[in-house]
């Protein structure tokens, strides 16, 4: 797995198993909270494969970045990733983002927006409000915070083995992957969604803009995500059925798709930066 220094701070990410060619545009994935940049690993791959450099990096404190101050917010997270591009050498990038991921992505494109080119937006909406319990759960009681995420992140097929990768247990995949985060670090995450406004920065955002909904997400459900795309001004809505919250592996051919379609035709306007 690559990796480079932000401040001093490794930082690990994902190039979807391809080599970056010098002649194609970059497309970054933001994971969501608690994640990191396995939960893109099909997409990752198949958009790697079709035409664009890959980064899906870790997110500071997640899989195998070390963690960094002024991360306390949405936007110093959108801060972060205007420098990640910069660690890579690239001014210009379309961006995916996942839930909390997706927060990021539209407040970069938001507050940076000569840095993106596309934004395409998955489970994500015009405000990210957490329960108050669960938010006291993601530090005092991790294990009960995470049984609920699983559980409630993933529509009902994912509970009963329905899927489009056999051989996957996606529940179980999701309290590994949120057992590798610290407490401290998946509320600071869950935090910084609670009070971030995605409907004040939806007007700001000058690129072409996908919101993707999953029709059985309850964590974000396709209202707000009809919303944000709504108040996008070149926004678009796709909804998508029979999923949950974690679509990238409930769904993910479908997603996959779905990115294809919105991002290729931006790829002429991603600028291509050097092979590493």
């Amino acid at each position: 797995m690559p990796s480079l220094e932000i401040d001093g701070k490794r930082v690990g990410y994902g190039t979807g198993g391809v080599d970056w060619r010098a002649a194609q545009p970059l497309l970054v994935f933001l994971h969501g909270a608690g994640g990191d940049h396995t939960v893109w690993a099909l997409q990752a791959r198949a958009l790697a494969q079709h035409g664009w450099n890959v980064a899906a990096p870790d997110l500071p404190g997640h899989g195998q970045s070390e963690d960094a101050a002024g991360l306390e917010s949405v936007e110093g997270m959108a801060d972060w990733v205007a420098r990640f591009l910069d660690a890579l050498g690239a001014k210009r990038a379309a961006i995916v983002g996942h839930s909390m991921g997706a927060c990021v992505a539209l407040t970069l494109a938001a507050g940076h927006g000569e840095r993106v080119a596309a934004l395409a937006l998955v489970g994500a909406g015009d405000a990210m409000r957490v329960n108050p319990e669960l938010l006291d759960d993601t530090l005092n009681d991790k294990a009960r915070a995470s049984q609920f995420i699983a559980a409630f992140g993933h529509g009902r097929g994912a509970h009963f083995g329905r899927g489009d990768a056999p051989g996957i247990w996606m529940i179980g995949a999701t309290l590994a992957l949120l057992g590798r985060c610290a407490p401290a670090v998946l509320h600071r995450d869950f935090a910084a969604c609670d009070v971030w406004d995605g409907g004040a920065l939806a007007g700001r955002v000058a690129c072409p803009a996908l919101v993707i909904s999953g029709e059985a997400d309850r964590m974000t459900p396709p209202r707000v995500g009809r919303a944000l795309a709504e108040a996008i001004p070149d926004g678009r809505y796709e909804l998508l059925a029979d999923t949950g919250h974690m679509m990238m592996a409930e769904v993910p051919t479908r997603v996959t798709k779905a990115l294809r379609r919105f991002l290729d035709p931006h790829r002429d306007g991603t600028a291509a930066i050097a092979a590493k």
